[in-house]
């Protein structure tokens, strides 16, 4: 069977800058393609590089797609943030080609299965969970109702589904078809997928789960409960074919907790280094600060991690309560300094958008970032997913009772629902407090983690050192005169 998988469009202003490889669907494409399915992959996403942001452009270019590649089964990762363009997708579709079945899968449908099949009705079914084994037996021509995690719609309507099931042994799958994507966008030299270190870069995905409960995460509706993980030995081979297939410079681990089970990270560690790897491939990962034990660092270093980004989220422990985090902050604190002693890379997570957050909290976020200095950090909105505790207690039942169409999705999560800041005094705030002092210190790390001889492009080079030479701290940095 031919099975075409598309990628939603990101609603954005330019072409994108980060590189986020769709690691789900390149699994799900190598999935079939070892059943003997011929599988196709339509990326929105990474089209906008060629294409630009006409969606009209790019929606011809979509149905050239099909029309060329001719379609048995048609597949949609689905993302909650971005299911009007899904929706219009299927619509698109489903004029045309009635006959061709349409199917969901990701995030969003594994959240709201029977809600997705009722907003969307062009869609035949929605696989909850991981796609790779259940859209297989699909295109193998099982019945759907015999498979786990699909949901379907008959011919009279009538719905029926059966749970999910994980795949336990993650080293049963090939690895991703990489080859059906835009390599040449997803391997270009970028200073955001390892930031700000100009590599080559390509992402990787090797366990999957989540033990925590965080309110705000939405990483176990797909995944479930649980961590599941890919052998290091699996890990070294991919990251070697990756090597000898496009020559990129760095690896990012996608893991959510890449040290939660550390006798497994030190093995990683060892087949990175015992294959010379460690000369060839620069890495970063994500874990918890609770994870970060000074012990553990020099041989994450040695191995070739040159940069850890860490989930602090808050400073304030009353913030990290209320959104379920179970860390402490001084906890947090402690992690930072260890990486900064390693000598590695360490980038700061934080959250804004809290109950009842306040200019006085932002200043203070600030004076804590300026006080114990990651090498980069990032604040960012909380976002309610549906699913998550945090939707149940302030979604306020958005997607069961309104249209998923551009404006209302977007309108939803647009930030800082719950902040009692005004709009106009956050804008001020960012554009006066934040943008002067966050571009200031990332142009210290650039100078920090790219040093003199370093082969950036001339124009960053020329720019770095003539900041090198002028560039004064930011007018009243960590001091009272600096605040709003």
């Amino acid at each position: 069977m031919r099975v075409l998988l598309i990628y939603p469009l990101t609603r954005q202003k330019k072409p994108p800058q980060t590189h986020w490889i769709p690691l789900g669907l390149s699994f799900i494409a190598s999935s079939l393609r070892k059943g003997g399915h011929t599988p196709a992959i339509f990326d929105r996403h990474a089209r906008q590089a060629g294409i630009g942001i006409d969606k009209e452009r790019m929606n011809a270019a979509m149905m050239e797609g099909i029309n060329q590649f001719h379609p048995d089964l048609i597949g949609f990762n689905t993302v909650s943030p971005l299911i009007y363009d899904t929706s219009e997708c299927i619509d698109l579709i489903k004029k045309k080609y009635p006959a061709v079945p349409l199917i969901a899968g990701g995030h969003h449908a594994s959240a709201l299965p029977a809600l997705t099949l009722e907003k969307i009705p062009g869609l035949r079914g929605v696989i909850v969970g991981e796609g790779e084994r259940a859209l297989t037996r699909l295109a193998d021509g099982d019945q759907p109702p015999q498979i786990p995690g699909v949901w379907w719609k008959n011919d009279q309507g009538n719905l029926s589904h059966s749970d999910p099931e994980q795949i336990l042994d993650l080293d049963s799958l090939p690895f991703p078809a990489f080859d059906l994507l835009d390599m040449s966008f997803y391997t270009r030299p970028t200073l955001e997928t390892i930031r700000d270190h100009l590599l080559t870069t390509v992402s990787i995905l090797t366990s999957r789960g989540c033990p925590y409960h965080c309110s705000f995460c939405s990483e176990h509706i797909t995944y479930g409960r649980g961590v599941r993980y890919h052998s290091p030995e699996y890990v070294r081979e991919w990251i070697q074919k990756l090597y000898q297939d496009y020559r990129m410079e760095g690896v990012y681990f996608h893991d959510n907790d890449f040290l939660i089970d550390e006798e497994r990270a030190r093995a990683i560690c060892h087949e990175m280094i015992h294959s010379g790897l460690a000369q060839k491939i620069k890495w970063a990962i994500q874990t918890r600060a609770s994870r970060i034990q000074r012990d553990l660092l020099p041989i994450l270093k040695e191995a070739g991690c040159i940069s850890i980004e860490i989930g602090i989220e808050s400073f304030q422990q009353n913030e990290l309560d209320q959104i379920d985090k179970h860390t402490l902050v001084q906890t947090n604190r402690q992690a930072i300094a260890f990486c900064r002693e390693s000598g590695i890379s360490v980038h700061a997570y934080l959250l804004s958008g809290f109950s009842g957050e306040t200019l006085s909290d932002w200043n203070e976020k600030l004076k804590w970032i300026k006080t114990v200095k990651p090498n980069s950090f990032q604040i960012s909105p909380l976002t309610i997913f549906p699913s998550t505790s945090r939707y149940q207690q302030h979604g306020h039942r958005f997607f069961e009772t309104n249209q998923w169409d551009e404006k209302s999705v977007v309108s939803f999560f647009a930030p800082y629902q719950l902040s009692l800041i005004s709009p106009s005094e956050r804008k001020r705030w960012i554009r006066k407090q934040y943008i002067p002092y966050a571009r200031w210190h990332r142009l210290v790390n650039l100078l920090q983690v790219n040093p003199p001889g370093k082969s950036l492009p001339l124009v960053v080079r020329m720019t770095l050192g003539f900041i090198r030479r002028h560039l004064p701290s930011p007018r009243g940095a960590g001091t009272k005169e600096g605040r709003a």
